[in-house]
């Protein structure tokens, strides 16, 4: 690793209290402010065109790390590499053999980058990789709430593959279901990865498939004997999420003290409306900031950042409302 905090101390850096920046909405970026052509949402293919690798990184990473300095913030990283899991690899024409390439190569692609960034500036980096559902991360359909052993086994040739590189920390964002997640982080724990598991939920604050917050917390630690370092959630507005954890803190739940981080959509529209828009809804950076910072203050999150329709003006916003040390 070019720089940044190691994987054996990943656990300790996390629960020390200070606070982690992520980067926001790399994809919806890509998408709609680059107009690059993002092929079935898989990032990775970013990499390997230098002229829009640049501008992403002046637009979007740069400035989530100049944010990060300004405040004090330490920086998760993503590798974009949420859809390089057998399935997407193959569907964009690649062979199933080029999983380990393409991760190990993105992974080698984001450390050098933000590694040069965040070294100078002081800045703690946690070099982190990302995987997502095998199916789609928005919805449910045919055959896309995987049974855990099955995927484990999907999931496990990228994971593994990522276990090679120098990453520091493993994100399954998105996640629509529990029995996915088990599998994930028991494929994790195979190559002894540390992981963070982030469900998305619906504006009701459920989970696509319908299990609560509570309820997939408890599955996923139940079944992986704790396993994950903790529990996030992403792909979703503040107004669907503070719900349900004032509820729980109200109540004394125990889940929540599981529950450490949250990556906020920009737009508070439903999962369909999103799907079905031909625009992208960038909301209110600032607003999002303001409803970010009193959740941080409510339920002391460690890790903040921005998802979908997220990007450098929202990181910004989201550093100057919320403090670094919680």
């Amino acid at each position: 690793m070019a720089g940044g905090i190691a994987r054996a101390s990943v656990g300790d850096a996390l629960s020390c209290g200070d606070t982690f920046l992520t980067f926001p909405g790399a994809e919806t970026y890509m998408i709609f402010e680059q107009q690059f052509a993002l092929r079935e949402f898989c990032a990775f293919e970013i990499l390997d065109d230098d002229a829009a690798w640049e501008e992403l990184r002046q637009g979007l990473l740069q400035p989530t790390v100049e944010a990060a300095a300004a405040g004090g913030y330490g920086i998760i990283t993503d590798a974009l590499v949420w859809r390089a899991s057998p399935d997407y690899v193959e569907k964009l024409g690649y062979a199933a053999s080029d999983v380990q390439r393409i991760n190990r190569d993105a992974v080698a692609r984001v450390d050098a980058t933000i590694s040069a960034m965040a070294n100078p500036a002081g800045v703690s980096m946690i070099l982190s990789a990302e995987v997502g559902p095998r199916g789609d991360g928005y919805s449910l359909g045919s055959g896309q709430q995987p049974e855990a052993d099955r995927a484990r086994d999907y999931h496990t040739p990228q994971i593994a593959a990522l276990a090679e590189t120098d990453i520091a920390l493993l994100a399954a964002w998105t996640l629509t279901s529990a029995t996915e997640a088990i599998g994930i982080a028991k494929a994790a724990s195979d190559v002894d990865l540390p992981i963070i598991i982030s469900p998305t939920v619906e504006t009701d604050g459920r989970l696509p498939d319908g299990t609560s917050l509570a309820e997939f917390v408890r599955r996923v630690d139940d079944s992986t004997h704790g396993s994950p370092l903790f529990y996030m959630a992403n792909c979703a507005h503040p107004t669907h999420v503070d719900p349900v954890l004032r509820a729980a803190h109200g109540a004394g739940e125990s889940w929540v003290s599981r529950f450490d981080g949250f990556r906020a959509n920009a737009s508070s529209k439903s999962h369909e409306e999103l799907d079905n828009s031909a625009e992208l809804d960038r909301g209110d950076p600032h607003a999002l900031a303001t409803h970010m910072a009193a959740m941080q203050a409510s339920y002391g999150l460690t890790v903040l950042g921005g998802c979908c329709g997220t990007d450098s003006e929202h990181i910004e916003a989201i550093a100057e409302a919320c403090v670094a040390s919680v």
